[in-house]
């Protein structure tokens, strides 16, 4: 706070300007809020929930508005250390405070229509009355209409999110609704009234504009330009022809489409999809039934492992560990008994992995061994699930969180643990909105916290696996499995040799494999990164694709069980057309092969064989849980699937897989395209043999030499390390260096590229002025490889310099240009995404 006036204090709102909001304490208030308290501030016409910074306000107190209520009178929501973390990834990720801080909190916490709000006596009397109010104040017109509807609620209230939606509409509701609880009219409080539901909103498709053959233009007249309800609409539908009865509630909805509320009311008034209350389902995580387990006898290399990590968590103090295990090695008994030790320490722990829901065999280990001190964070918890569950980690009733990337701000207490389960997976960076990386603050939290941080994985990131080389990270290895199967043999294909068959892309070799595994009663996994049925759809008569008429992608994807194309860049979808929409010919012709038609496939070539698929498209919320159940039941022989298959499942009875295309992520345009191939192939190789059977893998490639496939063939992550790290040390490339993407997007491309000239000219001066040895290379303005999305046109620059230190003065610099600029058609965005995992 200004040192010149400490009743001033900064406030971080939920919204994306690039700045703390100063305001002032009112007299009569005794204490001045601490950093991390949620306050109730004035913003234009509206009030917010913010967050009371550290840092200093700048305004003068003539210029200040008043905060209008402290929301937390037991203590600040944020510890120091989350208000710590939040503001080191403002400086470091150049991005909105309050978008940061908004992150940091459930929803209910910082949305002010989140109050419940009921009339007092005093209120009840006004309404009843006529005449001068309380001591002779006057209520206006608008206020004491609000003060009525408020009273129409009788004694249970109503919630003002639901106050403000009524009509007509009371223009300045918050503020009018600040006033009358001042005067004592009404009271406002910060409990959902949801905490006692015993129901929910499921939602199904309706029989309305279905199947007839004007339906899809009607859909179009509808539903407007809007993808995300169009998309909705294509779920339920895939719904309805999957399942016995075709509802699905909201809750399961909220994860494929967080928006989910505002989507269903315009297809309900539409009448494409209709609602009811069902009983509320239970969380599956939490209604699961934990097998109690112990403790296993550690093999050599787990103990050498505990005992180096248990060794400062008894201290106190932080270290960083890389555990780098093969798969199928024992990493997980060695965060159980971590944290066993941090539980008798009377210290929490936090552990993140890529996806929760595609990991129940990790939670129902952790509650298995530790009960009801676990708690799961995942996307399908509604809005007061997550808000419980933060309560629950806050109080310490859950001292042990499990849950994707955001849980990496779990408010836990006397964090002892931090564990990053295959930490190189590139769902740890959020590509959107604040582009942060939950690794990289987990480093920043332990570091803060004193904890132990360890970052697992059989394939790490290569940044991670040269800081443990250069001693920043603790290096511990597990060389070999706790059973006594060893790693699975592999076997390349050549393709330039053994041709595939055109719909399921199998050889013969990889065929034949495949009846003899199931003839055996041993299962297979097959492995395409690439979802729906074809890839393109191609004209025969002029040679054109059916593009998606809002992006620059080569095709639109054609999904057989929708019958639809489908853009998987911006979620644009259509009806398969009978003609070219470029020259009206009527010979279309599929091409490309995905997962969809390689079920298909095998199914019709093998005859008898049970197959799964596994892809975003076939296994979602609850059918997601489902299919990997069957699958480890032995309900099905072939599990079909993308990348999906890669996130750490464990599925004793798979001793074949087969990757169908090893080298298709080599032509990526990005610099870690051989570093991602060879991860992903070897993650998926690690799923055969885990059980007490040996494993097999077949990788079919065309380019069978390259060293991601060699090296991987070999189960070898050293040598394709070393090789790759040289190949980025000349370049300069992570982590041999540090980069900084800084995009341009809009929908006028004139502007985009008018606008990425004038940053790339406001930096070159400032590029300037560093030194000899602390150059920062500047690449662009150039067009990004995807060009459009969505009717959004994008360029970029990029930024890569040596040091860290001289990158991050220009980003600082950098920071006054971003950010939004114009309005409607000719509004650009400009942003910087630090330490990119995709430049495309």
């Amino acid at each position: 706070m200004a040192a010149d006036n400490p009743r001033q204090i900064s406030v971080a709102l939920p919204i994306a300007l690039d700045r703390g909001f100063s305001y002032a304490i009112p007299v009569a208030w005794p204490m001045v809020p601490v950093a991390g308290t949620r306050v109730l501030v004035p913003f234009g016409t509206r009030v917010l929930v913010g967050i009371v910074r550290p840092s200093e306000a700048t305004a003068t107190p003539g210029e200040l508005k008043e905060v209008l209520d402290v929301v937390d009178e037991d203590g600040p929501a944020l510890p120091p250390p989350l208000v710590h973390l939040c503001e080191w990834m403002s400086d470091y990720y150049v991005a909105p405070i309050g978008e940061i801080y908004r992150l940091a909190l459930p929803g209910l916490l910082t949305h002010a229509d989140a109050r419940h709000v009921c009339v007092t006596e005093a209120g009840q009397r006004a309404c009843a009355g006529s005449g001068p109010l309380l001591g002779g104040i006057w209520l206006e017109p608008r206020a004491h209409l609000l003060l009525e509807r408020v009273a129409a609620t009788g004694p249970t209230g109503i919630d003002v999110a639901k106050l403000a939606r009524q009509r007509p509409a009371i223009a300045s509701v918050w503020t009018l609704l600040a006033s009358l609880e001042i005067q004592g009219l009404v009271a406002c409080s910060w409990e959902d009234s949801g905490t006692s539901e015993r129901t929910e909103t499921f939602v199904r498709r309706t029989e309305y504009l279905r199947n007839g053959p004007t339906d899809e233009q009607a859909l179009k007249t509808k539903l407007g330009r809007s993808k995300q309800r169009r998309s909705l609409l294509d779920y339920l539908e895939s719904q309805r022809s999957d399942s016995g009865d075709g509802w699905v509630s909201l809750a399961e909805l909220r994860g494929p489409f967080p928006r989910v509320r505002e989507l269903v009311t315009p297809l309900v008034e539409a009448q494409l999809v209709t609602t009811r209350e069902q009983t509320k389902t239970v969380d599956p995580f939490a209604a699961a039934i934990a097998v109690r387990s112990m403790p296993q006898h550690p093999t050599q290399d787990q103990a050498a492992a505990i005992a180096a990590l248990q060794q400062p968590l008894r201290e106190g103090r932080f270290v960083s560990a890389l555990l780098h295990g093969i798969t199928g090695s024992g990493k997980t008994e060695v965060y159980l008994q971590l944290i066993e030790l941090a539980r008798k320490l009377g210290k929490g722990a936090i552990v993140l992995v890529p996806e929760i829901a595609l990991t129940p065999q990790l939670a129902d280990r952790f509650r298995g061994r530790f009960g009801e001190q676990v708690a799961v964070l995942h996307s399908g918890l509604t809005s007061r699930q997550r808000l419980d569950a933060w309560q629950q980690i806050r109080s310490g009733t859950r001292s042990i969180v499990i849950g994707a990337r955001s849980a990496i701000f779990a408010p836990v207490p006397a964090l002892g643990v931090i564990v990053v389960d295959e930490e190189h997976d590139t769902s740890f960076k959020q590509e959107d909105g604040v582009r942060y990386h939950a690794r990289d603050l987990a480093l920043v939290r332990g570091r803060d916290e004193n904890a132990v941080v360890v970052l697992g994985s059989a394939t790490p990131s290569l940044e991670t696996y040269e800081l443990a080389r250069r001693e920043r990270h603790l290096s511990l290895n597990l060389r070999s499995r706790p059973t006594p199967r060893p790693l699975p043999q592999v076997e390349v294909v050549p393709l330039s040799v053994h041709r595939p068959d055109p719909d399921s892309l199998m050889t013969g070799i990889l065929r034949q494999a495949i009846r003899d595994t199931v003839t055996a009663r041993e299962q297979v996994i097959v492995f395409l990164n690439r979802r729906g049925f074809t890839t393109t759809l191609l004209c025969e008569a002029c040679g054109s694709f059916q593009q998606c008429p809002d992006c620059s992608a080569p095709s639109m994807t054609y999904h057989l069980s929708r019958n639809r194309l489908l853009c998987h860049l911006c979620g644009h979808i259509e009806a398969t057309p009978e003609r070219c929409g470029t020259c009206g010919g009527s010979t279309l012709t599929h091409g490309g092969v995905g997962t969809e038609r390689v079920e298909i496939a095998i199914e019709r070539e093998l005859e008898g064989v049970r197959v799964l698929r596994l892809d975003r498209d076939a296994a979602r919320g609850r059918r997601l849980l489902e299919t990997l159940d069957r699958f480890r039941r032995h309900d099905a022989d072939v599990l079909v699937g993308t990348q999906m298959l890669s996130k750490g499942h464990d599925f004793p009875g798979v001793t074949l897989v087969g990757i169908l295309q090893g080298d298709h992520g080599l032509a990526q345009p990005d610099p870690r395209a051989a570093e991602r191939t060879f991860q992903l192939l070897t993650q998926v190789a690690g799923r055969a043999g885990r059980g007490d059977r040996p494993g097999r893998v077949i990788v079919q490639a065309y380019a069978v030499h390259h060293p991601a496939i060699e090296f991987a063939a070999h189960h070898d992550f050293a040598g394709f390390a070393e090789r790759e790290l040289a190949v980025r040390g000349q370049l300069g490339n992570p982590p041999a260096g540090h980069l900084a993407l800084v995009r341009v997007h809009g929908p006028d491309p004139e502007r985009v590229e008018e606008r990425i000239s004038r940053v790339a000219a406001f930096l070159r001066p400032g590029l300037l002025q560093l030194g000899e040895g602390e150059g920062v290379e500047l690449r662009g303005p150039a067009p990004s490889p995807m060009l459009r999305i969505n009717r959004r046109v994008r360029w970029q620059l990029l930024l890569r310099s040596r040091q860290r230190g001289p990158l991050r003065w220009v980003l600082r610099h950098l920071r006054s240009q971003l950010g939004s600029e114009g309005r409607g058609g000719s509004e650009t965005v400009a942003l910087v995404d630090v330490d990119p995992q995709v430049l495309s």
